[in-house]
């Protein structure tokens, strides 16, 4: 109770008169109103604690606002990722198909090199040979027999001896260059094939040479086709520049594989 008047006395006499009578004594009925003054609402010790909690709250929050930022900026981050990584997988030209295209074309002007410009001679070629006789067509292999003793010199053996004249008449027919003939017992043909002439071999060099073009322009058509599709369905222009870029050395290897074959059976002929 001394405290409470002790801070009751820095108000003014006024203010407390109607409290404290003359014999410094507490009226009836003010006692509680002086218990509400007097009493402590905090320190600064309480005030100060009130505060940081206050703050910390704050703090808090405001991590956990942080967290949820953080947390849509990585969302945001990893879907432009995605998204750059779709784009990439779909700004891409699959050449798989062209590949399959392209070693077809090759092999196949290998294999019309090698029959035009090697002149090797089959059994099966000369088997295939049609010969007519009595109005009738028949195959080589059908009337004779063909050994190829070297790529030069082949041998055939007629199962009739009647068709001999028969089967030379058809192979002169066939090549003019080659002259068939009979040996001295008369019961095979002889077919010596003569070394090419300058002027075959030529001949050859510009059909191989012509080939060699055909089988360029099938690659060219083949590298606007992809331009074209590059063109439509590749998105930006970064992309299609790259894109472009790896078309020219695609067809640029494409080109000399080519020319690699052209250039075995060309080399030496």
């Amino acid at each position: 109770m001394k405290r409470s008047f002790r801070r009751l006395s820095i108000f003014s006499s006024t203010y407390l008169s109607h409290i404290v009578n003359s014999s410094n004594k507490i009226n009836k009925g003010s006692y509680g109103f002086l218990c509400v003054q007097g009493l402590n609402f905090g320190s600064k010790k309480e005030k100060t604690d009130k505060e940081t909690k206050k703050f910390r709250n704050l703090l808090k929050i405001s991590g956990i606002r942080n967290d949820e930022t953080e947390d849509n900026d990585n969302t945001n981050r990893k879907g432009k990722e995605n998204v750059k990584r779709i784009t990439n997988e779909n700004n891409n030209v699959d050449y798989k198909s062209y590949d399959i295209k392209i070693e077809e074309i090759i092999k196949n002007f290998d294999i019309k090199l090698k029959k035009l410009l090697e002149n090797t001679l089959t059994v099966d070629f000369f088997n295939n040979i049609v010969v007519t006789k009595d109005k009738k067509k028949y195959k080589l292999s059908d009337l004779s027999q063909v050994v190829i003793k070297s790529s030069k010199t082949i041998y055939f053996y007629p199962y009739i001896i009647s068709d001999i004249q028969k089967i030379i008449h058809t192979l002169k027919v066939k090549d003019n260059t080659w002259n068939p003939t009979t040996p001295n017992d008369g019961q095979c043909i002889l077919l010596q094939i003569p070394p090419l002439t300058n002027e075959v071999k030529l001949k050859k060099k510009k059909e191989a040479k012509d080939l060699l073009e055909k089988v360029k322009n099938d690659i060219r058509n083949i590298r606007h086709k992809i331009r074209d599709f590059i063109g439509k369905n590749i998105e930006g222009d970064e992309w299609k520049i790259e894109e472009r870029n790896k078309l020219d050395n695609y067809i640029k290897n494409k080109v000399k594989n080519i020319e690699n074959v052209y250039e075995k059976y060309t080399k030496n002929y």
